[in-house]
């Protein structure tokens, strides 16, 4: 039996300083795109198409898209998305442009940490810190140094396979 899912991936901006919410209410809009990624051609270039339906295994690119629609400039600028149920993060596919930090959560977006994100675990009865793994990642975020301005675009990437 062959299983289908739809994508949908659920976007969360938070802005440290500026007009802008989370709600779409402010100057800060975005756009999400899932691309399923096809095979590569013989040149080894990859190619995409839209990720309406997609089958287990199969590997999705979200493209994500913001710009400043506002007048004054964005400072603290934090994008956060959460990797889509029924899919897994692949592992070192979080892409931004220069002076996006990506941090990781490991624990549905309670805390963020660069990579690799240490976890803390139980073995033999005793306590151990062991990297976490790619599949473990719940949500990823970009924090922006510099200040979005007005009419500036920002694109951020990451795959994700379907379980």
């Amino acid at each position: 039996m062959r299983r289908t899912v739809t994508l949908l991936a659920v976007l969360v901006v938070f802005l440290a300083t500026g007009a802008a919410s989370g709600s779409g209410s402010g100057p800060l809009t975005g756009s999400i795109e899932a691309w399923k990624v096809v095979a590569a051609d013989d040149s080894g270039e990859e190619s995409f198409v839209p990720a309406e339906k997609a089958l287990p295994r199969d590997v999705i690119e979200y493209r994500l898209t913001y710009a400043n629609g506002g007048e004054s400039a964005l400072r603290g600028v934090a994008i956060t998305d959460p990797i889509p149920a029924g899919t897994r993060y692949v592992g070192d596919t979080a892409d931004g442009p220069d002076g996006a930090a990506v941090t990781f959560s490991v624990d549905n977006g309670k805390t963020f940490h660069a990579w690799p994100v240490r976890i803390r675990k139980v073995e033999n009865g005793h306590e151990v810190w062991v990297d976490a793994t790619p599949d473990m990642v719940t949500h990823i975020r970009w924090n922006f140094d510099e200040a979005l301005k007005p009419a500036a675009q920002v694109n951020v990437t990451y795959r994700a396979v379907v379980r």
